[in-house]
C-alpha cells in the first residue's frame, strides 16, 4: 500500500509538471504539486502510523477525486482536461485501494476477535 501512495505522488506531481509545461496554466501545477505532496507525505506518515498514514491517502484522493472530476464533461473542448482526468484516475484508484485495505483489516480484526471469544 506505501508503494502505491508513493507512486501516486510522484506520479501526479510529474503530471502537475507535464500539465504546467504543455499548456502554462500555473493551477494545473499547483494542483499536481500540492496533491502528489500530499500523498507523499501521507506515505512518510504511515511509515510511524500506517493507519493514519494510509487513511489520509484516502482522503486526500477522495477531495482529489472530487475536485477533478468537473473536468471529465470537457475533454473534447479542453486539452488541459486529459491532465485533469488522468489525476482523476489516479485519485479513484487510490481511493479504491485504501478502502479495500481498510476493509480487509476490519475483517482481520473481526476474525480476530471471534478467535479470542469476544461476541460484542
Amino acid at each position: 500500500m506505501r508503494a502505491l501512495i508513493f507512486t501516486a505522488g510522484i506520479l501526479l506531481a510529474v503530471l502537475g509538471m507535464l500539465a504546467f509545461k504543455t499548456s502554462g496554466n500555473p493551477t494545473l501545477l499547483q494542483g499536481g504539486l500540492t496533491l502528489g505532496g500530499g500523498w507523499i507525505i501521507c506515505g512518510l506518515f504511515s511509515l510511524r502510523s500506517k493507519w493514519h498514514g494510509f487513511i489520509g491517502a484516502g482522503l486526500l484522493a477522495f477531495l482529489g477525486g472530487i475536485r477533478s472530476l468537473p473536468a471529465l464533461p470537457k475533454l473534447a473542448q479542453d486539452p488541459t482536461a486529459a491532465f485533469s482526468a488522468a489525476a482523476a484516475l489516479l485519485c479513484t484508484i487510490l481511493l479504491i485501494a485504501v478502502v479495500r485495505c481498510l476493509l480487509a483489516e476490519r475483517q482481520r480484526i473481526a476474525i480476530e476477535r471471534l478467535k479470542a471469544g469476544h461476541n460484542d
